[in-house]
């Protein structure tokens, strides 16, 4: 059994009550807490029976990890300050962070330039990309820009096509790599790219295909600008960038971000100074691949609170970030999860994780983790997880998709008014 109120819960409660509400909220002592709110009897034999049917899969308890709570009561737990290798549960963490770094309406700016005049359709000298860091510069993108070129009259470049500064094509930072991808685009062509991430390779937006000739060839720039800057591409404002980063579990944009902010142990520093322990989050990345990136359970359902908190001033929600059950596809289109539980997936060979929270009518919003690990059992994993929310939610009252309310974003891919025409 749990033994929810043994003495063993106390300093789990002491150092974790501080996360548990917002802080406008005056925070009560852990005992009258857990003399108020009892905790939920009756979860023990749900999360009992979890453990066991686990346990005799051949799947040791030690490396399973449980949390529940509402916003001021412990409802159960297991292993809960234990950290484990969550997978793309860090990525929660990577969220956290970059909020505490980017306002939500922060663009990347890439400037493109030119080495000389535009005469019948010929831009006579380089196309100059110069990058700005933007974690989602994809096919779409480039076919956008490159129907603004050919607005501008650019059909073909006589000289080269030139890449300098941080410029991230298609996830690829190598110039050559990054520029032959940005061509395609400005061709009207995209390369099949990640299959995980095949919606980035379309143009959204209503815009012509480009065509785009070069004669030239495509070189690596020096940092310093050069050439008159034509246009500015403005990327997906960030809070587009985190919803498609945890709609998808992009590792490469989550591992961006998080280079961009300082590191791993600068994301760590930051979510640490939200009151989560910093012994419970052992990052070596902003993504989650590799074993080394650890989280604890309660360490998890506090990065969330703390996401709702920062976003509440805004009114958003963290169903405004990551994917909702019956809404979003991404990690979770395969998945038979709650209507309206707002998670994030985890995934590694030997890992299955899920987090978030699932609203109910007994309780209102119920924050949880559940982190399973044992090799070669994803897909069993992720099967008992999602039963397990089942099983709750029928338990503590089910509630309809609206309770979060439909985001209101109008961006897409390739939209051309993120590409400000500087000179005609």
């Amino acid at each position: 059994m749990l033994q929810l109120l043994s003495l063993g819960l106390l300093p789990l409660w002491l150092e974790t009550a501080n996360i548990l509400q917002p802080p406008e909220i005056a925070i009560q002592q852990p005992l009258d807490l857990l003399m108020i709110n009892h905790p939920d009897r009756g979860v023990e034999t749900v999360i009992d029976d979890y453990l066991a049917n686990l346990e005799q899969q051949g799947f040791s308890s030690q490396n399973q990890g449980i949390w529940l709570q509402t916003s001021d009561q412990l409802l159960a737990y297991h292993g809960a300050d234990q950290p484990l290798s969550g997978a793309s549960l860090t990525k929660v963490a990577t969220t956290l962070a970059a909020l505490k770094t980017w306002t939500l309406d922060h663009q990347f700016v890439t400037d493109v330039s030119v080495t000389g005049p535009i005469q019948q359709g010929v831009l006579q000298g380089d196309l100059i990309i110069h990058g700005g860091n933007d974690p989602l510069f994809v096919g779409g993108e480039a076919i956008g820009l490159g129907a603004v070129l050919n607005q501008l009259g650019i059909q073909q470049i006589a000289g080269n096509l030139v890449i300098s500064g941080p410029f991230v094509m298609e996830f690829q930072s190598n110039p050559q790599q990054s520029g032959q991808l940005l061509l395609n685009g400005f061709n009207g062509q995209v390369l099949p790219g990640d299959p995980k991430y095949p919606k980035y390779n379309l143009s959204t937006a209503a815009v012509p295909l480009p065509k785009i000739s070069l004669k030239g060839r495509i070189v690596a720039g020096s940092s310093q600008r050069k050439g008159q800057v034509i246009v500015q591409h403005r990327s997906l404002p960030m809070l587009e960038i985190l919803k498609q980063l945890n709609v998808h579990s992009n590792n490469h944009v989550a591992d961006q971000l998080a280079q961009l902010m300082g590191g791993s142990s600068v994301v760590v520093q930051k979510v640490a100074a939200e009151g989560i322990p910093a012994q419970e989050v052992l990052l070596i990345n902003g993504s989650g691949l590799g074993q080394d990136n650890r989280v604890s359970p309660r360490a998890v359902a506090g990065l969330f609170q703390a996401i709702e908190r920062h976003l509440q001033p805004q009114n958003l929600t963290v169903a405004d970030l990551f994917p909702v059950a019956g809404r979003d596809f991404g990690t979770i289109k395969e998945r038979n999860l709650p209507a309206a539980a707002v998670v994030k997936t985890g995934t590694l060979w030997n890992v299955s994780a899920l987090a978030g929270v699932l609203p109910t009518r007994k309780y209102g919003p119920v924050w949880f983790t559940v982190i399973n690990g044992g090799p070669s059992n994803t897909e069993g994993f992720r099967q008992a997880q999602d039963r397990f929310l089942q099983t709750l939610s029928q338990r503590w009252g089910r509630t309809d998709r609206s309770v979060w309310t439909a985001p209101t974003r109008t961006h897409q891919f390739g939209e051309p008014e993120r590409n400000q025409v500087l000179k005609p």
